[in-house]
């Protein structure tokens, strides 16, 4: 004898439990599709995680739940910081169907100094930096700042060409403050304001149109209007001198009796 499903205790206790609306699934922002992992690991682990730095560049690394900018040390400041917190991410198993999962602070702090530790960035143990995270920081920096001149000096020697020297060889060459012929930086040159030429910074008169840049500077060199003056003033004192002086007479000597005519007696 068939018994009906629904009059069946026995099988109806077996039977699991109905799903819930497909209203209630989109009010929650899950899909039905979404596979759900287990949440009691995430909930453990800390909310945030801090990155610091006493490099000074700025660092932007892109991953798929976002893109970070790691900040510079500001000039004077110990160590600059970055507050990560957790993200959620999804896998696309195909078939419309998604896995997501939620990445800890901590594992993204780890993901994003791949690269980085060996120039002075790290995750801290706390919510700030002891001082023996920063001074390992600063001696992994430098023996790695070290090596790269080590790495410059040795292609430098081969052939004196600029072109095998990169922009971190020099940045670590003056980073350490060590003076290599291979790390020579240009100087930013400034626009004169009277001719819009390119002038070194902090000259006191332009050499292409004269002008005067800095006066103070200038008349302390003799140059201007005022240091024009002084120095006129200073060149014609000797002669001024000589002018108010009586001239001298030249001394006379005693003519001499000319010859083959006799003397008178």
């Amino acid at each position: 004898m068939n018994i009906p499903l629904a009059l069946s205790p026995a099988l109806d206790s077996h039977m699991p439990p109905p799903s819930p609306p497909a209203r209630a699934q989109a009010s929650s922002g899950i899909n039905r599709r979404d596979i759900l992992p287990a949440a009691a690991a995430e909930r453990d682990a800390p909310a945030t995680a801090a990155i610091a730095s006493i490099s000074d560049q700025d660092w932007y690394i892109s991953r798929t739940h976002g893109v970070y900018h790691i900040p510079a040390c500001p000039k004077g400041e110990p160590y600059a910081l970055l507050l990560i917190t957790s993200r959620g991410d999804a896998i696309d198993l195909g078939d419309n169907r998604r896995f997501p999962f939620t990445i800890s602070a901590r594992e993204i702090a780890e993901d994003l100094l791949q690269d980085l530790r060996e120039h002075g960035v790290f995750v801290c143990a706390g919510a700030r930096p002891s001082d023996e995270e920063l001074a390992s920081a600063r001696d992994r920096r430098d023996a790695f700042y070290h090596q790269l001149v080590a790495d410059g000096d040795t292609m430098w020697a081969r052939g004196h060409s600029f072109r095998e020297i990169s922009d971190l060889h020099r940045r670590a060459a003056i980073a350490l403050g060590i003076e290599r012929e291979w790390a020579y930086v240009p100087a930013r040159m400034a626009e004169c304001p009277a001719c819009g030429e390119k002038v070194k910074p902090g000259v006191a008169v332009c050499k292409h149109c004269h002008a005067i840049l800095d006066p103070e500077r200038a008349a302390r060199h003799g140059l201007g209007k005022t240091g024009a003056a002084t120095l006129a003033s200073t060149v014609s004192a000797p002669a001024a001198a000589a002018a108010v002086a009586p001239p001298t007479a030249p001394p006379v000597r005693n003519p001499s009796p000319e010859k083959g005519r006799p003397a008178q007696g």
